[in-house]
């Protein structure tokens, strides 16, 4: 069988380390064997390559163009690298049971690799075990295609065996382009998982297993299959990915797990830990024990890049000559050893999963800090969940200062000897730790350091790193950092009293995050449009130029101690946003933080390496849906009042500059601004003082709804109130004429006056 090679590197180390090898290490070859074979193997872990460009799991979209079926076509790309883009998860709180499935003959699926709105194109990698052909697995690989793309390619593992495809049609031995005949397209084919590790270094021997089908199950990664398509259209098509198993088994978005298999998960701070116990594994540690101390180092870890799932494999100890204790592969999958304590300094399982949280990359220089902080963290971490005591954690970081390291300068690869980036990078990662929390009395520590890598997407470089850590501890911290780390000089272990002095108390461990997405009232828009309305409920959030969002951010401190911290709004790696306060021990709080998108375009909004992308685009055009006049009949020179009903049914807040015309003529104009969704009326009055039928109507400028009025051509007669007055005319209800009452009347008048004269 054709042998495919992935060239990755590896450095030495010591038997009795976990070495767990990433990109940059020394040649390693991946290389297909026929079957498994017992034995144990010795203590060391493994991490998988992290290539620099990181979509695995997305899409990568290219400035080339293309005419395909008359069209503009746009290219897309997937699963090119290894390695998946970062920044999931957050630093809360919140934990839920654990829970276990039983052993099952049903399925296993992965979570997706990524969601999105719009067009996707869904590829599902399916794996199954052949029990009549150990050593091979059956992978179906297929595609669900959005009508959009115009063309597809997929490439499958040079060394498999394509056995049948439906939808594709073969261009060579690894490429296959989709017919375009149907929405769904498929290949199957068998791949031989065993892979071992040849490593050079003290600690290298082969035959060593990273990968293995025995035959009653198997335990592989997941096919790399780069993918590549062509699509019309300005919004891009998305990818997403699923890896299953048929029958019995667990998968993660990397790792694959065949055979029966109990599932343990716990939920905390923002992360799901799965953990999958094969049947024929043995655990030293109890699957809940596990689950807690990985929960545990999630909230001790306050250096952002929390991923959302972690997929954790306990690999079965003595039946595979294993050539690793552990393995990191992607964002957040691994496999350790089943036999792996938690009680030890030599944490295997703290180490991978300290992998996970590391997401910055590293140049020649500061490669030393991935194993190095792996490897002080799982001890310092064992250290505080009480698992090991004090000696045990400084032995651990003393072994960094012996004489054989005398010659070692970690930023200078060529003289690493005997896992120096392990052993003497362990111990420089405390010494660097100390010199930060004396320097600020313990209100930072070497995760503040951490924390601000994570912020980087390009490598960092050893003059970057030292800037972190000035910026951390003070010019002191950075000098004796930069002699610790560019010189041979010999690094000695703090003793305990000093220990106790700055790492009894815990320190302020000050966390960052978004609110989760679905939390609608935790993001909020603040425009002419809407006051204060929640926004959120799902991705992307989508807003109008110049609207302001508003953002609850996560702040907790998971420390002893009171701190000050400093929480940032990043859009596309930019901050444009800050809030400084101060915290409590233990308290959790939301600080609102705001940002006004004044250009439409999809921006990638970012706390602490937690992401939520936000599509800003130019407002909807409200419409003027009906029109009614009141009173629809009435005479010269009286007022008609005029309603428009006016709608926004767009899911973007919407306006409108609304006319009003007496037949072609503009009587009155407003400008509305409308919610999504939203439905208003507006009202104007005209008078109308010609006769006739008179069109009345509101609309856009462009379209408009009318409504007819009649004017009559009678004038309106003036209201007034009717005075009485006596006239010469007037008569009453009694006898005579009317000069017969006014003499009598005259003749009373004239008796009264005589009478108050007589009287005065």
């Amino acid at each position: 069988m054709a042998v495919g090679l992935v060239v990755l590197l590896l450095g030495g180390g010591f038997a009795s380390l976990p070495v767990a090898a990433s990109a940059d290490h020394g040649a390693v070859t991946w290389s297909s064997v026929d079957t498994a074979v017992g034995g144990a193997s010795e203590n060391s872990t493994y991490q998988a390559d992290r290539a620099s460009e990181q979509d695995s799991g997305g899409i990568v979209e290219t400035t080339a163009t293309a005419e395909a079926n008359g069209s503009l076509a746009r290219v897309g790309s997937a699963d090119t690298h290894r390695r998946q883009p970062r920044g999931l998860g957050g630093d809360t709180t919140g934990t839920e049971a654990v829970t276990a499935a039983d052993m099952g003959t049903g399925t296993a699926t992965s979570g997706a690799t990524q969601t999105s709105d719009g067009d996707v194109i869904q590829q599902t990698q399916t794996y199954a075990r052949i029990p009549e052909e150990p050593g091979e697995v059956a992978v179906t690989l297929t595609y669900e295609i959005p009508d959009r793309v115009v063309d597809l390619e997929t490439h499958v593992p040079a060394a498999a065996t394509v056995t049948e495809t439906d939808g594709f049609e073969r261009v060579n031995e690894s490429v296959y382009e989709w017919e375009e005949t149907t929405d769904t397209a498929t290949v199957s084919y068998r791949i031989n998982p065993n892979r071992t590790i040849e490593k050079s270094g003290p600690e290298g021997a082969e035959g060593r297993y990273l990968s293995v089908d025995t035959g009653d199950w198997a335990l592989l990664t997941r096919s790399r299959t780069p993918t590549r398509w062509r699509y019309t259209g300005q919004d891009p098509v998305r990818y997403n990915r699923t890896v299953r198993t048929a029958g019995p088994g667990a998968a993660g978005e990397e790792i694959v797990y065949l055979g029966e298999v109990a599932t343990f998960e716990e939920t905390a701070h923002n992360q799901t830990f799965t953990l999958a116990v094969p049947e024929r594994a043995t655990m030293t540690a109890s699957p809940i024990s596990v689950l807690d101390s990985m929960a545990n180092a999630s909230n001790a870890l306050r250096v952002g890049d929390r991923d959302e799932q972690v997929f954790v494999v306990a690999a079965p100890s003595e039946a595979v000559e294993w050539g690793v204790e552990g393995y990191q592969i992607g964002d957040a999958d691994m496999w350790v050893q089943s036999r792996q304590s938690l009680d030890t300094a030599n944490n295997v399982w703290l180490h991978e999963y300290v992998h996970s949280r590391q997401a910055y990359e590293t140049t020649r220089e500061t490669r030393w800090t991935v194993e190095g902080w792996a490897t002080y963290y799982a001890a310092v971490l064992a250290l505080e969940q009480d698992r090991i005591g004090f000696d045990e954690f400084r032995a651990q970081l003393a072994a960094g200062g012996r004489p054989v390291y005398s010659d070692v300068a970690l930023t200078d690869r060529s003289s690493w000897t005997n896992d120096a980036n392990y052993r003497k990078g362990s111990l420089v990662a405390g010494r660097t730790d100390v010199h930060i929390r004396s320097a600020t009395d313990r209100n930072k520590t070497l995760q503040t350091v951490f924390q601000s890598l994570n912020g980087y997407r390009d490598p960092v470089t050893q003059s970057q790193f030292l800037t972190e850590v000035e910026a951390a501890g003070g010019a002191s911290a950075r000098n004796t950092t930069a002699t610790e780390t560019e010189t041979t000089t010999t690094v000695a272990m703090w003793n305990e009293t000093t220990h106790r002095r700055l790492f009894g108390s815990i320190p302020a461990r000050i966390g960052y995050g978004l609110p989760p997405v679905d939390r609608a009232d935790a993001y909020r828009a603040d425009s002419l449009y809407r006051s204060d309305t929640p926004v959120g409920g799902s991705e992307p959030i989508r807003l109008a130029t110049n609207e302001t969002l508003a953002v609850d951010a996560v702040v907790e401190n998971a420390g002893g101690e009171a701190g000050a911290y400093n929480v940032t709004l990043a859009v596309n790696e930019t901050v444009v946003a800050a809030k400084q306060g101060q915290i409590e021990p233990g308290e959790r709080t939301e600080v609102e933080v705001t940002h006004t998108f004044a250009d439409p375009g999809r921006y990638v909004i970012s706390i602490d390496g937690d992401t939520v992308t936000v599509v800003v685009t130019e407002p909807a055009a409200a419409s003027v849906t009906d029109v009614t006049a009141s009173p629809q009949e009435v005479r010269q020179g009286d007022s008609v009042d005029v309603t428009a009903t006016v709608a926004n049914d767009n899911e973007i807040p919407g306006t409108i500059a609304v006319e009003f015309r007496r037949n072609d003529t503009v009587f009155a104009e407003q400008r509305l601004y409308l919610p999504p969704q939203a439905t208003t009326t507006v009202v104007r009055t005209v008078t109308l003082g010609e006769p006739g039928t008179v069109s009345l109507s509101a609309g856009d400028g462009r379209t408009a709804t009318a409504v007819e009025v009649v004017v009559s051509t009678e004038t309106a007669e003036p209201t007034s109130t009717p005075t009485e007055r006596l006239t010469d005319t007037q008569t009453t209800a009694g006898e005579g004429n009317g000069f017969t009452v006014l003499v009598t009347g005259l003749a009373v008048l004239l008796a009264v006056l005589i009478a108050r004269q007589r009287g005065s």
